[in-house]
Protein backbone atom coordinates (compact mmCIF):
# COMPACT_ATOMS: atom_id res chain seq x y z
CA UNK A 1 0.00 0.00 0.00
CA UNK A 2 2.95 2.03 0.84
CA UNK A 3 4.21 1.68 -2.52
CA UNK A 4 1.11 2.03 -4.13
CA UNK A 5 0.70 5.97 -2.19
CA UNK A 6 4.45 6.50 -3.09
CA UNK A 7 4.26 6.25 -6.71
CA UNK A 8 0.66 8.06 -6.76
CA UNK A 9 2.26 10.73 -5.26
CA UNK A 10 5.21 10.91 -7.64
CA UNK A 11 2.30 11.11 -10.67
CA UNK A 12 1.13 14.47 -9.22
CA UNK A 13 -2.39 12.56 -8.12
CA UNK A 14 -1.91 12.11 -4.17
CA UNK A 15 -0.03 14.26 -1.73
CA UNK A 16 0.96 13.76 1.49
CA UNK A 17 0.75 16.19 4.62
CA UNK A 18 2.75 15.39 7.56
CA UNK A 19 0.59 14.50 10.43
CA UNK A 20 -2.26 14.83 8.12
CA UNK A 21 -2.73 11.57 5.97
CA UNK A 22 -2.67 11.21 2.43
CA UNK A 23 -4.96 13.25 0.06
CA UNK A 24 -6.28 13.21 -3.98
CA UNK A 25 -5.33 16.47 -5.15
CA UNK A 26 -7.30 18.06 -7.78
CA UNK A 27 -6.16 16.02 -11.22
CA UNK A 28 -6.87 17.65 -14.92
CA UNK A 29 -6.59 15.46 -17.56
CA UNK A 30 -2.93 17.71 -18.63
CA UNK A 31 -1.80 16.10 -15.46
CA UNK A 32 -2.51 12.85 -17.06
CA UNK A 33 -0.30 12.98 -20.14
CA UNK A 34 2.54 13.12 -18.82
CA UNK A 35 2.93 9.52 -17.17
CA UNK A 36 0.31 8.22 -19.86
CA UNK A 37 2.98 9.08 -22.69
CA UNK A 38 6.02 7.74 -20.59
CA UNK A 39 3.62 4.13 -20.43
CA UNK A 40 2.73 4.34 -24.14
CA UNK A 41 6.44 4.71 -25.31
CA UNK A 42 7.88 2.49 -22.67
CA UNK A 43 5.49 -0.25 -23.03
CA UNK A 44 3.69 -0.82 -26.55
CA UNK A 45 4.54 -1.31 -29.69
CA UNK A 46 3.82 1.55 -32.54
CA UNK A 47 0.78 -0.84 -33.49
CA UNK A 48 -0.79 -0.90 -30.36
CA UNK A 49 -0.65 2.79 -30.60
CA UNK A 50 -2.16 3.03 -33.80
CA UNK A 51 -5.20 0.58 -32.71
CA UNK A 52 -5.41 3.02 -29.45
CA UNK A 53 -5.87 5.69 -32.33
CA UNK A 54 -7.82 4.01 -34.53
CA UNK A 55 -10.58 2.94 -31.61
CA UNK A 56 -10.69 6.72 -29.98
CA UNK A 57 -10.12 8.88 -32.61
CA UNK A 58 -13.55 7.44 -34.16
CA UNK A 59 -15.57 7.97 -31.19
CA UNK A 60 -14.46 11.73 -30.32
CA UNK A 61 -15.65 12.54 -34.61
CA UNK A 62 -18.98 11.42 -33.75
CA UNK A 63 -19.40 13.04 -30.62
CA UNK A 64 -17.87 16.18 -32.32
CA UNK A 65 -20.44 15.81 -35.05
CA UNK A 66 -23.06 16.47 -32.51
CA UNK A 67 -21.15 18.98 -30.91
CA UNK A 68 -18.92 21.13 -33.74
CA UNK A 69 -19.51 24.82 -33.62
CA UNK A 70 -20.25 26.81 -37.07
CA UNK A 71 -16.56 28.71 -36.32
CA UNK A 72 -15.08 25.02 -35.89
CA UNK A 73 -16.53 23.90 -39.06
CA UNK A 74 -15.33 27.70 -40.60
CA UNK A 75 -11.62 26.56 -39.14
CA UNK A 76 -11.98 23.09 -40.61
CA UNK A 77 -12.91 24.31 -43.93
CA UNK A 78 -10.18 26.74 -43.64
CA UNK A 79 -7.44 23.85 -43.30
CA UNK A 80 -8.28 22.19 -45.84
CA UNK A 81 -8.45 24.78 -48.55
CA UNK A 82 -4.46 25.61 -46.80
CA UNK A 83 -3.81 21.61 -47.29
CA UNK A 84 -5.18 21.08 -50.75
CA UNK A 85 -2.84 24.18 -51.55
CA UNK A 86 0.05 22.42 -50.15
CA UNK A 87 -0.53 19.18 -51.34
CA UNK A 88 -0.76 21.06 -54.94
CA UNK A 89 2.86 22.68 -54.43
CA UNK A 90 4.32 19.51 -53.01
CA UNK A 91 4.60 20.68 -49.53
CA UNK A 92 4.41 19.38 -46.50
CA UNK A 93 1.13 19.94 -44.78
CA UNK A 94 1.88 18.08 -41.20
CA UNK A 95 1.01 21.38 -39.19
CA UNK A 96 -2.34 21.59 -40.61
CA UNK A 97 -3.31 17.33 -40.48
CA UNK A 98 -2.43 18.13 -36.49
CA UNK A 99 -5.13 20.89 -36.62
CA UNK A 100 -7.25 19.34 -38.34
CA UNK A 101 -7.32 16.67 -35.80
CA UNK A 102 -7.15 19.03 -33.01
CA UNK A 103 -10.47 20.94 -34.03
CA UNK A 104 -12.25 17.96 -34.33
CA UNK A 105 -10.80 16.76 -30.93
CA UNK A 106 -11.84 20.03 -29.14
CA UNK A 107 -15.49 19.95 -31.36
CA UNK A 108 -16.32 16.79 -29.35
CA UNK A 109 -15.76 18.72 -26.06
CA UNK A 110 -14.54 15.86 -23.93
CA UNK A 111 -11.06 17.06 -22.12
CA UNK A 112 -9.80 14.01 -21.10
CA UNK A 113 -10.12 12.14 -24.54
CA UNK A 114 -8.44 14.82 -26.53
CA UNK A 115 -5.27 14.83 -23.70
CA UNK A 116 -5.15 11.12 -24.10
CA UNK A 117 -5.10 11.60 -27.64
CA UNK A 118 -2.61 14.48 -28.17
CA UNK A 119 -0.24 11.95 -26.44
CA UNK A 120 -0.85 9.32 -29.01
CA UNK A 121 -0.51 12.04 -32.28
CA UNK A 122 2.71 12.93 -29.74
CA UNK A 123 4.10 9.60 -30.08
CA UNK A 124 2.91 9.36 -33.96
CA UNK A 125 4.02 12.63 -35.19
CA UNK A 126 7.09 11.88 -36.59
CA UNK A 127 5.95 8.54 -38.66
CA UNK A 128 2.44 10.63 -39.71
CA UNK A 129 5.27 13.31 -41.18
CA UNK A 130 6.92 10.72 -43.02
CA UNK A 131 3.64 9.10 -44.02
CA UNK A 132 2.45 12.76 -45.56
CA UNK A 133 5.72 13.10 -47.66
CA UNK A 134 4.54 11.43 -51.08
CA UNK A 135 2.36 13.07 -53.04
CA UNK A 136 -0.25 10.06 -53.13
CA UNK A 137 -0.09 9.47 -49.77
CA UNK A 138 -1.37 13.61 -49.27
CA UNK A 139 -3.77 13.39 -51.59
CA UNK A 140 -5.62 10.30 -50.33
CA UNK A 141 -5.07 11.73 -46.49
CA UNK A 142 -6.60 15.03 -47.92
CA UNK A 143 -9.38 13.39 -49.20
CA UNK A 144 -10.71 11.23 -45.98
CA UNK A 145 -10.34 14.80 -44.35
CA UNK A 146 -12.69 15.65 -46.71
CA UNK A 147 -15.00 12.93 -46.02
CA UNK A 148 -14.98 13.68 -42.63
CA UNK A 149 -15.41 17.36 -42.65
CA UNK A 150 -18.52 16.35 -45.11
CA UNK A 151 -20.29 14.22 -42.29
CA UNK A 152 -19.17 16.84 -39.75
CA UNK A 153 -20.80 19.47 -41.24
CA UNK A 154 -23.85 17.26 -42.12
CA UNK A 155 -23.86 16.66 -38.01
CA UNK A 156 -23.61 12.34 -38.79
CA UNK A 157 -22.51 10.71 -36.12
CA UNK A 158 -22.51 7.68 -37.48
CA UNK A 159 -20.99 9.06 -41.08
CA UNK A 160 -17.48 10.69 -39.09
CA UNK A 161 -17.01 7.92 -37.26
CA UNK A 162 -17.28 5.60 -40.04
CA UNK A 163 -14.91 8.38 -42.22
CA UNK A 164 -12.53 9.27 -39.80
CA UNK A 165 -12.23 5.14 -38.36
CA UNK A 166 -11.48 3.92 -42.25
CA UNK A 167 -8.96 7.37 -42.49
CA UNK A 168 -7.09 6.08 -39.10
CA UNK A 169 -7.02 2.56 -40.74
CA UNK A 170 -5.49 3.58 -43.57
CA UNK A 171 -3.02 5.84 -42.68
CA UNK A 172 -1.80 3.57 -39.38
CA UNK A 173 -1.55 0.68 -42.18
CA UNK A 174 0.32 2.59 -44.51
CA UNK A 175 2.45 3.80 -41.52
CA UNK A 176 3.37 0.35 -40.71
CA UNK A 177 4.18 -0.67 -43.91
CA UNK A 178 6.46 1.92 -44.46
CA UNK A 179 8.59 1.39 -41.37
CA UNK A 180 8.84 -2.15 -42.46
CA UNK A 181 10.01 -1.17 -45.90
CA UNK A 182 12.38 1.03 -43.99
CA UNK A 183 13.66 -1.74 -42.07
CA UNK A 184 13.75 -3.97 -45.04
CA UNK A 185 16.50 -1.79 -46.74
Amino acid sequence: MREALRTLELLGIVETRAGGGTFVRQVGPDDLAKPLQSLITRGHSLQDVIEFRGVVEPAIAALAATRITPAQLAELHELLITQQAKVAAGQSYADEDIRFHEVIGDAAGNELLTTMLGVIWDVLRASREQWLQTNARAHASLEAHHRIYDALSRHEAEGARRSSAEHIRAVGEGILRLLKEGRSN
